[in-house]
């Protein structure tokens, strides 16, 4: 069955219990259902989650172009040192002390990261920083320091 109504005709309508509201062609129109819940006028289809993606996945920017996005999977193999490789060098030197130094090599560039062997208060290192240059004395341009 299917009802016709326009503003001049009438400004209320009751739809009993087990029918159901199936399309609303105005935007001056308010749907009250059963139990006292309203719903708002459904907008026009738009842009959205683009189909597809499995159960893990995120939805990124693909391009430039609006609404260009895509279903990905992150990586969560990547450790300190592919995060590390594309930050500003800063060239400021550091004597080596106690603790830990660890290498990798990122695009044909060794990275060092320096961890202290004293813990601070909350049982961190008291630093913890990345390099680009280590001659086993001194660890030289410092990339960044978390401490």
């Amino acid at each position: 069955m299917s009802i016709t109504v326009s503003p001049q005709d009438i400004s209320y309508i009751e739809i009993e219990a087990g029918h159901e509201v199936t399309e609303i062609k105005s935007e001056d129109v308010q749907v009250i259902v059963e139990g006292g819940t309203t719903q708002g006028v459904p907008g026009p289809a738009g842009i959205g989650v683009p189909s597809g993606g499995t159960p893990g996945q995120v939805i990124i920017k693909s391009g430039e172009s609006d609404y260009s996005t895509e279903w990905t999977t992150i990586d969560t193999s990547k450790s300190w040192e592919f995060y590390a490789m594309n930050v500003e060098y800063t060239g400021v030197e550091t004597a080596l002390a106690s603790g830990d130094v660890l290498e990798c090599t990122i695009d044909g560039n060794t990275i060092y990261r320096f961890i202290n062997g004293t813990d601070g208060a909350n049982g961190y290192p008291i630093e913890d920083s990345f390099y680009t240059n280590f001659d086993a004395t001194n660890l030289t341009n410092l990339i960044v320091s978390r401490g």
